[in-house]
């Protein structure tokens, strides 16, 4: 499953906007993007149990495996943090009760 399958955010009512961040970060994990970073995972590390646990039980919630747990998690973040910070935009969650509120990364 390709990360463009995966997340298409531009879908929706808003579609005829383009998305640069979806863009920016397909462009990333395809290696067309630049990025240093002082020190960058390897894939001989481990990743600590409770990062484990949390893709389990996500893998779980959504009934995919572990892998595409991990990837949609990545692709998801990266996502939200070029649109907060990248783009200075919000992150705006709506509950039930029709109530919206921002969530603010750390």
């Amino acid at each position: 499953m390709s990360l463009n399958d995966m997340f298409n955010f531009s879908k929706g009512r808003m579609a005829s906007i383009p998305d640069v961040s979806n863009q920016n970060v397909y462009d990333v994990s395809q290696g067309n993007v630049n990025v240093r970073i002082a020190e960058p995972l390897t894939p001989d590390q481990k990743i600590d149990q409770e990062t484990v646990n949390l893709i389990n039980w996500l893998a779980q919630e959504q009934g995919i495996s572990p892998e595409v747990a991990l990837k949609k998690a990545v692709v998801t973040a990266a996502y939200m943090h070029d649109v907060v910070y990248m783009r200075r935009g919000k992150l705006l969650v709506q509950h039930r009760d029709g109530s919206v509120r921002e969530i603010f990364l750390k």
